[in-house]
């Protein structure tokens, strides 16, 4: 196993963050449809779980002292263009998302927006398995798609209530993205053995 380098611990910490942010906010958007019913327990575990990976982040970061750290050259070309595409991706996401819902809006489908949200979400995670060299994203990309393309077929057909499904969605993708911070936490501690 490859020994974990302080830039290497910094680009885990921030994918670490990004997993917290992305499976609280699912989290919040499951608690907004059932209206807190459910006495925000599903909010609640999914906060504890992103409370335990932040923490594990700040343990990381405290860690990066005793790392080694990069040599290489001063301005490096493909971390630069990595961040571009970086950048691009998530901008694409943005439009997508609000693109996303004014059409559904305007055609009537306000209960198809977690579906189409979701499937944005998951597929935004595929070009940014690459950019950022996370093979799990590819994973976590596919997760969500399917969760996002089974609601819409599930409300399509009107098979469920719609509610439920965007439900299980939501909180589909953040248990997606919990179990992916968690891999990439295991993932961490390996290497810092």
């Amino acid at each position: 196993m490859k020994e974990l380098t302080t830039n290497e611990a910094e680009a885990l910490r921030a994918e670490l963050i990004h997993m917290i942010l992305f499976s609280v906010a699912w989290a919040i958007i499951g608690e907004y449809i059932l209206n807190f019913s459910d006495y925000a327990i599903g909010g609640g575990l999914v906060l504890v779980a992103a409370v335990c990976l932040g923490l594990y982040s700040i343990k990381l970061y405290k860690r990066e002292d005793d790392l080694k750290t990069d040599t290489g050259p001063a301005v490096d070309v493909r971390q630069s263009k990595r961040d571009r595409l970086y950048l691009r991706i998530f901008v694409f996401e943005v439009v997508a998302i609000l693109a996303t819902w004014i059409l559904m809006l305007n055609f009537g489908h306000a209960n198809w927006l977690v579906s189409g949200f979701a499937l944005v979400a998951g597929l935004h995670f595929l070009p940014l398995a690459r950019v950022v060299a996370m093979k799990s994203y590819y994973v976590l990309g596919c997760w969500i798609s399917v969760l996002a393309i089974g609601g819409y077929q599930l409300i399509s057909a009107g098979a469920m209530p719609d509610h439920f499904v965007n439900v299980v969605i939501a909180y589909g993708c953040s248990a997606g993205a919990l179990v992916d911070g968690i891999w990439i936490m295991v993932k961490t501690r390996r290497m810092l053995r």
